[in-house]
């Protein structure tokens, strides 16, 4: 599928709304744009530098009946690759909803935990090494049970494609995600087990917790990587803290490092590589000019990477300075 039938798709879509408003709750097209200055070593990265569009969504969610939904989201500037044409496809997925339970089908998130790992990427302006690289989009089928008072835990099962290793091996993975909600207190936990290659599992334990204290939320995440056969803690694993303080209802100031480690000989997985120890910190502020109303952000940030890593999407030695800005249009109002 070309860019261009894409689009003419979605307008074709748009242009029956009126008659079918009733199956849609979610029609969005969003944007970023940042101007952005990189270097490494004290030496200006000149491809990561400049204008750039960094992302073009078009999302849209709703309803085929009581019991049915749907959810899709898709990337309009992702490249396709590999002759998939679900290549820049987000997710496109249904869900059956009964009582307490729900079954999904399609290509999902893969359910593991974190809440760095969970934010849509446009809301993200500097990442952890292991974010960079896993590959979190798969096909597959899941099946939620929400239970405590009003609803407030979920817990969901989850076989899809793994994201670790050759799609072309067929490999799998099978997830179990608890999702909680108890006041201050939230929670995205997982149990993971992934296939990199034939016979060869690797386990996740991801445990995400965020605390709202008033103007200020705080999100703490830690994952540790193992070979099932080796289950050793804190060699190989990834630590992510957020801190944002709602100064006023326009403007958000926030604070975030990560540190990602392999202390191993062994390929865990490819997200974070042997002899990788490698911390990023840094911070900056969101400012939404039209208040409460989130569809207009222009944001600045700035981050320092220091460790060491042989080979890594996050360098050594290196910095990024950002100015951009992000809107959404709602294509229902």
């Amino acid at each position: 599928m070309t860019k261009r039938t894409l689009l003419v798709a979605m307008f074709a879509l748009m242009a029956t709304i009126g008659a079918n408003a009733q199956i849609v709750n979610t029609l969005i097209l969003e944007t970023r744009v940042d101007e952005q200055y990189a270097a490494v070593d004290g030496q200006t990265n000149g491809a990561a530098s400049g204008f750039m569009g960094k992302f073009l969504n078009f999302k849209m969610a709703g309803n085929l009946s009581d019991e049915l939904s749907y959810s899709w989201r898709q990337r309009i500037n992702k490249p396709q690759a590999d002759g998939s044409m679900f290549n820049a496809t987000d997710w496109i997925y249904l869900t059956y909803h009964k009582d307490n339970w729900n079954l999904s089908a399609g290509k999902q998130v893969v359910a593991i935990g974190g809440y760095e790992y969970d934010r849509a990427p446009i809301d993200i302006y500097f990442a952890s090494e292991y974010w960079q690289h896993i590959a979190c989009y798969q096909f597959g089928m899941s099946a939620g049970y929400a239970f405590g008072e009003d609803g407030a835990d979920n817990l969901t099962f989850q076989i899809c494609q793994s994201p670790l290793g050759n799609r072309a091996d067929n490999l799998m993975a099978y997830n179990l995600m608890w999702c909680g909600s108890h006041g201050s207190w939230k929670t995205i936990y997982s149990l993971n087990l992934l296939e990199s290659a034939p016979g060869e599992l690797v386990n996740y334990i991801a445990l995400g917790n965020r605390f709202g204290l008033e103007d200020v939320v705080v999100e703490l995440d830690f994952m540790n990587r193992s070979m099932v056969d080796d289950m050793t803690l804190l060699k190989n694993f990834s630590v992510v803290a957020d801190v944002n303080w709602s100064v006023y209802e326009k403007m958000n100031v926030f604070g975030k490092v990560s540190y990602d480690q392999n202390d191993t000989n062994l390929v865990t997985d490819s997200c974070v590589l042997p002899g990788s120890k490698l911390t990023r910190l840094g911070g900056g502020f969101e400012y939404f000019p039209m208040g409460a109303n989130r569809n207009l952000r222009i944001h600045v940030a700035a981050d320092y990477i220091t460790g060491e890593s042989l080979v890594s999407a996050l360098k050594p030695n290196s910095m990024m300075f950002s100015i951009g800005l992000t809107w959404r249009l709602n294509l229902l109002k």
